[in-house]
């Protein structure tokens, strides 16, 4: 009885890979092509701060801040793997979020291994520039997006500074423990 309910299943499996179920359309109405990973990595960066503003959204609907989103976030992931709590570490996980924008670019001015300072663009404010996002300004999805690293470096005892001039955000991280 067991075999021949598999022998059926096996023949089913085959019919219905075998049929016009299963078989891509051809000539299909609505084309579907593969996008250049430039064009995805871009989508992905614009839909990961999208939704960083519709959380800093839905926390000012229940009368909270960015920076309390910031904390929330903060506490569900950390900056750096577990096993590499460096200074280097911090620098290279900052470096690759911040390069994801197409115009992101960061540059490291000073570096030891108790502290480093870094200066980079603001790629993200073009988001910005028909007013706030869902509710929500530059200045608080800055406020968001630097806190929530602040508190990342914190649980690995390194302080993390920032100072946004213009166009520019210097930043520094410095080990405290």
């Amino acid at each position: 009885m067991k075999n021949n309910f598999l022998l059926f299943f096996v023949v089913f499996v085959l019919f219905i890979s075998n049929s016009g179920i299963s078989q891509v359309i051809q000539n299909p109405k609505t084309q579907i092509s593969d996008r250049p990973i430039e064009s995805k990595l871009n989508y992905a960066t614009w839909r990961v701060d999208y939704y960083i503003c519709t959380g800093i959204a839905y926390a000012k609907s229940l009368g909270m801040t960015a920076n309390d989103f910031a904390a929330f976030v903060a506490s569900k992931h950390s900056i750096t793997s577990p096993n590499d709590t460096s200074i280097s570490a911090v620098i290279k996980s900052f470096n690759m979020v911040m390069t994801t924008y197409p115009k992101g670019k960061v540059e490291l001015l000073t570096e030891s291994n108790s502290s480093a300072k870094m200066r980079w663009n603001r790629p993200y404010t073009s988001y910005f520039k028909n007013g706030p996002v869902l509710g929500v300004s530059l200045e608080e999805f800055e406020s968001y997006l630097y806190g929530h690293v602040a508190i990342m470096t914190k649980r690995i005892g390194i302080d993390f500074k920032y100072d946004i001039k213009q166009d520019t955000v210097i930043g520094t991280i410095s080990r405290y423990r």
